[in-house]
């Protein structure tokens, strides 16, 4: 031998299970790296193509914009991007939907590539030609053909969701093309179609041509300063802000909430981001520590072999040297076989994962063109390598370097002795040993602490990171910013409307779980402005109505229920307390608004010789309340309990009902009831919100079978890293096995004993993980809710977790112990390793 350092080589020649077994952990952890890494960047850029799906690719939108500002935003050099549309008109397809007509200039219909998704024919390209979906052409009654003309009664409003003015007219238009239908509307009240350009120049007057502007910024962390610049340069009246909320929280841009006029955190995926960090985290720690604990369990082992070394004149530096060579050695075999079949497991998960699913899903006209979108979003990789190869070498020096350091600065003497054991014995009564297997299970892992800790501590992070990636699935989607509707159906009737006997037959059915249900009166004013058929005690501004809205409990506590406390939500249900709506007033110059009816809280109103205390306000652009698609008609809206309705009004019937159905429920029954329902009511529509939500379902679908893929990877992971971990655990333990059998103990109690020590192994990091996993857990629903707070731990996948770690320990416990009894006593005992 002509160097010290090929004692690293002959050494793991010598101990060739033990290297193996080192190898096989750090291919294992960096493969795990590797293909968690290489598929993250993939995954969010499907939550992208998801957000895009639903709102479009844009980051805000200004409406009603004349030419001149168009022409600003789009000379801006912030702006990256700047598409303009106009909107025609809208059609009233029923009480519950509204068709929006819009003309898109140049490329910016590509910003809404679900909206533009062609059945048959081709999009329209010249004026009067027209798109529509192949559902709202069902429910206009079309049976025509691509080519034919199609005649629809529009109107433009000059202030969207407020009713001014508007114009109406009728419009022949020929049919290019049929869409494929878009169900993500319905919740909204508004489906689209296309129409080509220059149809709203032939259609419209002057005054009501105006332009949407679809931005985004070059510079995503300066998107809210340039909003807030543009907003005051152009002199932008708030309501003509539109924020893309969902595109927004997806790509992690921060936005003011109030201008965006939402709920959701803006702050750019504060807690998201934290979440990230955090399952990222647990990989690489659970990686790590796989490593560490075989590595520790490996060199501790030969310390006496250290020690025969410093006797033959080895230096500390040189004990250095030959562990680090080891190490170095494992490594330059064990990470290229992890890198390389990390890679290869990524890409065989996504492309299975893809395969299962229609490329529609996410835009894609084809497979080929999926698989594109796939490679063209694997960037970040590099960074990712790098951080699987640095993990694994880091945990490898941190585990072999303490002991080898420990061994080097002992004497040789004490090294080549090996531990010596100090039994000490403290006074204790005496008890009666029911099963001696257990109970020398416990003692073992009582005399091996720092095996044990290190042992349980790589099973409970296995468990935790496969708790974690669990949960943090459900923020991947980017439907989950999306409002929700209330209710399954929402059933609308604003002639005769529905008495409280049908809204009782339509609760008792077996398929409804309850039903939310709105009342609706709207008083014009006389001449004095005071409410013309109520009685108010107090007259009004011109050109506002007055409106009473009741709604039952479950209404009022979904809309209303986390912005009032439980005495307000009390004396509201009471009929002492009410919630009113303020006016939106309305601009009239430069920084002008004409006068308006305005409530506060606390303040009283008496209606219809009814007084009652104002609760809560909604003001400027708070939302409203409407029935069906009927959009919000400026004024004054008192909204009460239902039992408090016919006191006010001297009316007791319902204007819309929104059915929530069962868990499980019979749709094809409840649908044969509810048409059945419809038809004894005369002037009564309903809509389904069964395909809307399928759709975003869909959306969601292909992402979270990507995700579920990686996480079943990352659990075969982690069993295999559990079972490498017991085995060898209990194969440097041949010695002391060799021991315990020269002893008298039999076989089956051998076995018994380390079945039972796997068992602790296991059932400790079950409690301990499943805790972990939990905080974890409640962390990642802290990123979906904006606040952090104690909740249901996830039960199911927890006892998952711990079944299959108990299960997966006792297995590996017996692989080696099998192959172990079968070497005989002296054999055992005298075993190198």
């Amino acid at each position: 031998m002509k160097t010290y350092r090929a004692l690293a080589y002959k050494g793991l020649l010598a101990s060739k299970i033990t290297s193996v077994l080192i190898l096989i952990a750090v291919i294992l952890s960096t493969m795990m790296t590797t293909a968690i890494g290489q598929s993250l960047g993939i995954l969010s850029a499907m939550r992208d193509q998801q957000a895009i799906a639903l709102n479009g690719n844009r980051y805000a939108t200004f409406v009603q914009m004349d030419q001149a500002q168009v022409d600003k935003i789009r000379a801006d050099p912030r702006i990256s991007y700047a598409g303009v549309s106009v909107s025609v008109g809208t059609v009233e397809l029923n009480r519950i939907l509204t068709l929006g007509l819009n003309e898109y200039w140049g490329d910016s219909l590509s910003a809404y590539p679900s909206l533009s998704q062609v059945e048959e024919g081709r999009l329209p390209e010249r004026p009067m030609e027209i798109a529509l979906p192949e559902d709202v052409l069902q429910m206009l009654g079309f049976s025509g053909d691509v080519g034919d003309t199609i005649s629809l009664a529009a109107s433009k409003a000059l202030r969207h969701g407020v009713q001014t003015s508007d114009f109406s007219y009728t419009g022949q238009f020929t049919l290019t093309g049929i869409l494929r239908s878009n169900y993500l509307g319905y919740s909204a009240g508004v489906v689209q179609g296309i129409v080509g350009k220059g149809t709203a120049e032939a259609l419209l007057p002057p005054d009501y041509l105006y332009y949407n502007v679809d931005i985004r910024t070059k510079e995503k962390a300066a998107f809210q300063e340039t909003m807030d610049d543009l907003v005051e340069t152009l002199k932008v009246p708030e309501l003509d802000t539109l924020y893309n909320v969902t595109y927004l929280n997806a790509k992690g841009i921060s936005f003011d909430e109030e201008s965006a006029d939402t709920e959701e955190d803006g702050d750019g995926f504060s807690l998201l981001a934290v979440a990230g960090l955090l399952v990222g985290g647990l990989i690489l720690l659970a990686a790590g520590l796989v490593i560490y604990n075989i590595l520790n369990i490996s060199v501790s082992r030969r310390t006496e072999q250290y020690g025969t070394l410093r006797a033959i004149g080895g230096e500390k530096r040189q004990m250095y040297t030959v562990v680090s060579l080891e190490i170095l050695l494992l490594c330059a075999v064990g990470m290229p076989v992890g890198l390389g079949l990390g890679l290869l497991s990524a890409t065989g998960i996504l492309t299975a994962a893809t395969s299962l699913l229609s490329p529609e899903l996410f835009l894609a006209q084809d497979t080929a063109m999926l698989q594109q979108l796939i490679q063209e979003n694997q960037g970040g990789k590099g960074l990712f390598l790098f951080l699987s190869v640095f993990i694994t070498l880091s945990f490898a020096f941190v585990a072999a370097i303490p002991a080898a350091r420990a061994a080097a600065r002992v004497s040789p003497v004490v090294s080549m002795a090996g531990p010596v054991v100090v039994g000490k014995r403290k006074n204790r009564s005496t008890r009666k040993i029911h099963c001696f297997e257990s109970y020398y299970a416990r003692l073992n892992l009582k005399r091996h602490r720092g095996r044990t800790v290190i042992t349980v501590l790589s099973l409970v992070m296995s468990i935790t990171v496969f708790l974690a990636l669990q949960g943090f699935v459900s923020l991947l989607n980017a439907a989950g910013t999306e409002q929700e509707h209330l209710g399954d159906y929402s059933v609308v009737n604003e002639t005769v409307g529905f008495t409280p006997e049908e809204l009782k037959k339509l609760q008792e059915d077996s398929n409804v779980e309850n039903v939310a249900a709105m009342q609706f009166s709207l008083y014009p004013l006389d001449e004095q402005n005071r409410p013309v058929g109520i009685a108010l005690d107090r007259a009004m501004q011109p050109g506002e109505t007055f409106q009473v809205v009741g709604l039952n409990k479950l209404y009022l506590k979904e809309f209303f229920g986390d912005r009032l406390s439980e005495a307000d939500l009390s004396a509201i249900e009471n009929g002492t307390g009410c919630i009113v709506r303020n006016p939106i007033a309305v601009s009239v110059g430069e920084g002008d608004s004409l006068p308006s009816t305005r409530y506060t809280v606390g303040s009283a109103i008496t209606v219809a010789g009814k007084a009652l205390t104002v609760l809560e306000t909604m003001d400027d652009y708070d939302g409203y309340l409407s029935v069906g698609n009927s959009g919000f008609t400026n004024g004054v809206q008192v909204i009460v309990i239902d039992q408090l309705y016919p006191v006010l009004t001297g009316q007791d019937t319902y204007a819309e009902l929104l059915p929530l159905l069962t868990e499980g429920a019979d749709r094809k029954a409840f649908d044969q009831v509810l048409e059945k329902f419809c038809q004894e009511i005369p002037g009564t529509m309903s809509v389904s919100y069964e395909q809307t939500d399928q759709q975003l379902e869909e959306s969601f679908a292909q992402i979270h079978l990507l995700a579920w893929g990686l996480i079943l990877f990352v659990g075969l992971i982690g069993v295999l890293n559990i079972i490498n971990t017991v085995y060898t655990n209990i194969h440097t333990r041949k010695k002391e096995i060799g021991t315990q059998r020269a002893i008298g103990m039999s076989l089956k109690s051998l076995y018994k004993t380390f079945l039972w020590e796997g068992a602790y192994y296991g059932l400790l990091a079950a409690v301990i993980g499943g805790m972990a996993g939990s905080f974890c857990a409640m962390v990642i629903q802290g990123a979906q809710t904006g606040t952090v707070t104690l909740g249901t731990p996830p039960w199911l996948p927890l006892l998952e977790a711990a079944g299959v770690s108990v299960a997966v320990c006792l297995l590996a416990t017996g692989i080696p112990l099998r192959q172990i009894a079968r070497l005989s006593i002296v054999d055992a005992i005298e075993t190198v390793e």
